[in-house]
């Protein structure tokens, strides 16, 4: 039995598979992205071994498709006009910043003088009238022990690149053979940042208090005392975490009318 063929049918084109549709926004992208599957591999690892490996195989393909933006944008002269028209723009707005009033001074003219209003006076209890401003040198034995730990705990490992450069922020309130005994030796708590790949690490509660009679190494007198600092250190990573550190610092002074500094430091990790 012979069959015909409609030649209709023949000539029909095979459907084509439906393609997800290419992401045209911002957002679009961003939600791809997030939902880009991994790969089967990093199943196989455990909780916090997965974590650190999904970081580094999403900052890998986010290089990737930087490196090949940069490559397209390459490829892809850019038009005369564009940066013509960038100076065309720079000019006519830096032409109306000059041509703006008051712009070769910023003092008011005395016919614009707003009303004074009253204002109420400043407090004077001692409590106020004692505190120091954030920018002030540190005076007391407390104030200068609290700012050179909380200078010295402040690490940056990538910035800083090694433990000295902690040791030259803390320097204005130390003494000069402090300063060079510190760089003379290694520090765990630097050497753990690095190896834990951290960002950063800051002081995020420093408490100043006198040490007990056990862990005062020598009874305080008008050039020399001893004071505990407490520090709580939070540190920004690939996991982060928090730890304390009690350091037990001596400040001193050559008399009545030098100032004080710190000259001994107790408790450092080496």
């Amino acid at each position: 039995m012979n069959h015909d063929t409609d030649p209709a049918d023949e000539a029909a084109p095979t459907p084509k598979k439906n393609r997800a549709p290419v992401p045209q926004t911002v957002a679009d992208w961003r939600e791809a992205l997030r939902k880009e599957e991994l790969p089967p591999e990093l199943d196989e690892l455990p909780r916090r071994q997965r974590r650190r490996a999904r970081k580094h195989w999403r900052s890998a393909r986010r290089d990737a498709r930087t490196e090949w933006i940069r490559t397209q944008c390459k490829k892809t002269p850019t038009p005369l006009a564009v940066p013509i028209l960038a100076l065309i723009l720079a000019g006519a707005v830096a032409g109306a910043a000059w041509l703006m009033p008051n712009h070769h001074s910023a003092k008011p003219q005395a016919k614009n003088t707003a009303t004074p209003t009253a204002q109420a006076p400043a407090p004077t209890d001692s409590t106020t009238a004692d505190a120091p401003s954030p920018s002030s040198t540190p005076t007391t034995p407390d104030a200068v022990a609290k700012a050179f730990v909380t200078a010295y705990t402040t690490r940056w490992p990538l910035k800083d690149q090694s433990h000295d450069t902690a040791v030259d922020r803390a320097a204005p309130y130390a003494s000069t053979p402090l300063v060079e005994n510190l760089k003379k030796h290694d520090d765990k708590d630097f050497n753990q940042l690095v190896a834990a790949q951290a960002t950063q690490a800051k002081p995020v509660k420093v408490t100043i208090g006198e040490p007990t009679d056990k862990q005062r190494p020598a009874v305080d007198t008008s050039i020399r005392v001893w004071r505990q600092a407490d520090v709580t250190i939070a540190v920004t990573g690939t996991d982060d975490y928090t730890y304390t550190r009690h350091l037990t610092v001596e400040v001193t002074r050559a008399d009545a009318a030098s100032p004080w500094m710190v000259t001994r430091v107790l408790g450092i990790q080496e």
